[in-house]
């Protein structure tokens, strides 16, 4: 039986590609291992999802007892991969796949590499030199890889759940009891919420009440929850206010529009379902985030603003609402951003099929 190590973790952003990938090579019969820390949401997350997973125990490098533990990891990683021999090792970033991407390059195993973001991450920057394969969510990561690397490099857009290709907008209004009249706006700040983006809404919350043929679906995030509850004095009946919506990808496919971070992840299920946006970057240049709204911005398919504007793209996000022509033409720029099915596209590039 073939055998693909995955290689990740950290944050929902790296786990949630990997797994996508690992659904379809279970599917075709591959032996897929997962390897993460012991200590990040991938311990959990993978074995839930049923995949044998292996955590090493290594943390970020910024510390003299931190890097000891990252060295032993690289080791641990090496040792792995010779004892696993696997087919082919797939990173999906952050500096917990740099031990196995050593180790394979060690053990001269195939490496792919996969980019969630428009900017090519600091991991991915150390290995693609070794990559027998570079898989690109955005055709701008090209910029950040050398031309002597670039016919490495694949676009296939990131690898989404298999369900976000089957969903229609239509069925999800009526399965919500959408009104023929109504709006719906998705204000969402991600799983740990985006406190900017609530001040901002609740700042703005009066013009919510008086507007009835719209309606709200806020996800706070967890930390931010029971404050807005208690500053929230009243509420319309067909507006939702939650920590987090588990039917999310359901939401935004039956959304007139989306207020939200620019998430590698969040911004391709955006493009996926080809809806306008209100995209508010995080601030950190290390996230990437505003490279990843640039790309909806700089074709017409998303207002894009500072976190020190987050209350003047609330404002924008009324407007929106009022001005269908507007959202239209949106649409229909996102267009040119749409991939093909990435999942399928990476898995079928894997140099592992032939005898």
């Amino acid at each position: 039986m073939r055998k693909v190590i995955l290689t990740t973790g950290g944050t929902g952003g790296h786990i949630y590609p990997a797994l996508s990938v690992a659904d379809e090579l279970r599917r075709r019969g591959v032996e897929v291992l997962f390897v993460g820390t012991s200590i990040r949401m991938e311990k959990d997350i993978v074995p839930k999802a049923g995949f044998k997973f292996i955590g090493l125990n290594i943390a970020p490098p910024r510390s003299v007892k931190n890097m000891i533990g990252y060295v032993k990891g690289i080791f641990q990683g090496i040792s792995l991969v010779l004892k696993e021999k696997p087919d082919a090792i797939i990173g999906f970033g952050n500096y917990i796949s740099i031990p196995v991407l050593i180790g394979g390059v060690v053990a001269r195993r195939k490496i792919y590499l996969q980019e969630q973001n428009a900017n090519l991450g600091g991991t991915n920057k150390l290995f693609y030199r070794f990559a027998k394969k570079i898989f690109l969510a955005f055709e701008k990561t090209y910029d950040d890889i050398p031309i002597k690397f670039q016919n490495k490099c694949l676009v296939t857009g990131n690898p989404l759940r298999e369900e976000i290709y089957k969903i229609k907008g239509s069925e999800e209004r009526e399965r919500l009891k959408v009104e023929k009249n109504e709006k719906i706006l998705l204000i969402t700040g991600g799983s740990l919420g985006a406190k900017e983006i609530n001040d901002a809404l609740l700042k703005n919350w009066d013009r919510v009440l008086e507007d009835k043929d719209l309606r709200i679906y806020w996800a706070t995030g967890e930390k931010n929850y029971d404050e807005i509850v208690k500053s929230i004095n009243r509420i319309k009946i067909q507006d939702t206010v939650r920590p987090y919506f588990d039917n999310m990808i359901n939401i935004m496919a039956a959304a007139d529009l989306i207020v939200c971070r620019a998430g590698a992840l969040t911004i391709s299920e955006i493009i996926q379902l080809g809806k306008p946006s209100v995209v508010i970057p995080y601030n950190s240049i290390k996230v990437g985030q505003y490279a990843n709204g640039k790309l909806l911005k700089d074709v017409g398919a998303a207002q894009m603003y500072k976190n020190s504007e987050a209350s003047i793209a609330i404002e924008k996000a009324f407007e929106l609402l009022e001005n269908k022509s507007e959202l239209d033409v949106m649409k229909i720029n996102i267009k040119n951003l749409k991939t093909e099915n990435a999942v399928k596209k990476i898995v079928d590039s894997l140099d592992i099929w032939r005898n």
